[in-house]
């Protein structure tokens, strides 16, 4: 917290949330903080001095990474086939890691790197919270991947990552990106005409109904909507397009429902959705308009609600939930994994063999409650 009259330092960048001024260092695509220094103070000016320095000896280090080091292996990883074939988005993220580690201890030999130290490094990342934990011990087995495969030089022996279990996600997070139900898609979608916002009914039915990832609900273009006709001479839309996150061709034809909602709307950018302003959606600008929309509907009861640690009323739906949606439906009318995997543009089949099971497990738990209701009423029969 801070006096926003005291003179400014560079590189400390000004964020006011509740009444209050937060600091943050922000150079270039590196950021840090809350800074815990008052502001214009010379503990400030220190403390921004000490992420200089330290930056700066990355720098040095991911230029001139000592051989058979961490650092040498993270400084080669970002040039492998591997690393540039992940998506743009990814490959920032997977840099950001790199530079820190680099930092952090690039210079540690690689006939260190045992299970011990990497169960000590896990642990100690696992205060940050489980997915900043998992992401980091991720990009450096891939980055390590090769001295470990390579075992005729025993720079690393073995296989150090071989059984070390990945952080839990803790319980009291709840489930991640929680499948909506269809009553609360109504709601959302109702909502959002209601108030004007037509872009936003479009997202929400992108994710719905065409099971899309957020990347490409913002970036869909109108005229990756083709019209076609099928043997039979009927008339229908086909989506044609290529994903952003895994570059994964996308060729289906458009659900009715979709069609349906956007015939309905009108056409106010080059994006089948877009923001209140007419124009297309940035990534976190959709989550804020549709999280808007959940919290007022979650405190209407009309979708699940949630309470955060300030006791205030939340809502844990989000826009991945709603592909999660779509998957289960497939799965649940009997799709296959391959149906599911193509539909949803998966480079894999592991998410649609969850769907397939999921969907067999809410069969078989119906099934059962079939069979009590059944029993119920036999019994009631019999007393009567």
């Amino acid at each position: 917290m801070t006096d926003e009259a005291s003179p400014p330092i560079r590189y400390v960048q000004r964020n006011r949330r509740n009444g209050q001024t937060y600091l943050y260092f922000r150079k270039g695509a590196y950021r840090e903080g809350p800074l815990l220094s008052p502001d214009g103070s010379e503990a400030l000016r220190a403390e921004v001095a000490i992420i200089l320095r330290r930056l700066a000896t990355a720098e040095t280090a991911a230029k001139n990474p000592r051989p058979n080091t961490i650092g040498g292996m993270l400084s080669t990883y970002n040039k492998s086939a591997e690393f540039l074939s992940k998506a743009r988005s990814t490959q920032r993220a997977y840099q950001d890691y790199i530079d820190e580690m680099i930092s952090d201890f690039g210079d540690v030999m690689l006939f260190e790197v045992t299970q011990a130290w990497l169960r000590s490094l896990r642990d100690a990342w696992a205060t940050r919270g489980h997915r900043a934990a998992n992401n980091r011990m991720q990009v450096l087995k891939n980055a390590l991947a090769p001295a470990i495969d390579d075992q005729t030089d025993d720079r690393i022996s073995g296989d150090p990552f071989l059984k070390l279990a990945k952080v839990k996600r803790p319980h009291a997070l709840g489930e991640p990106h929680p499948s909506w139900m269809d009553e609360e898609v109504s709601a959302v979608l109702e909502e959002c005409l209601r108030r004007g916002l037509p872009g936003l009914a479009r997202a929400v039915a992108l994710g719905r109904y065409a099971g899309f990832r957020r990347q490409t609900i913002c970036a869909l273009p109108l005229s990756a909507r083709v019209p076609t006709r099928a043997a039979d001479g009927s008339e229908h839309i086909r989506l044609l397009w290529v994903t952003e996150k895994r570059k994964v061709a996308c060729d289906k034809r458009e659900d009715a429902r979709l069609t349906a909602l956007i015939h309905t709307t009108a056409n106010r950018a080059s994006t089948v959705a877009y923001n209140d302003r007419g124009q297309p959606f940035r990534e976190r600008g959709l989550n804020q308009s549709l999280d808007r929309v959940l919290v007022s509907l979650a405190k209407a009861g009309k979708v699940r609600a949630g309470v955060n640690a300030k006791g205030e009323i939340t809502c844990p739906l989000d826009i991945h939930g709603l592909r999660h949606a779509r998957g289960n439906e497939i799965a649940e009318s009997g799709g296959s994994d391959a149906e599911i995997m193509s539909h949803l543009e998966h480079a894999t089949d592991r998410a649609a063999r969850i769907y397939r099971r999921q969907a067999s497990r809410r069969r078989l738990a119906d099934a059962a409650q079939d069979r009590i209701d059944q029993s119920l009423r036999a019994m009631s029969k019999k007393d009567a």
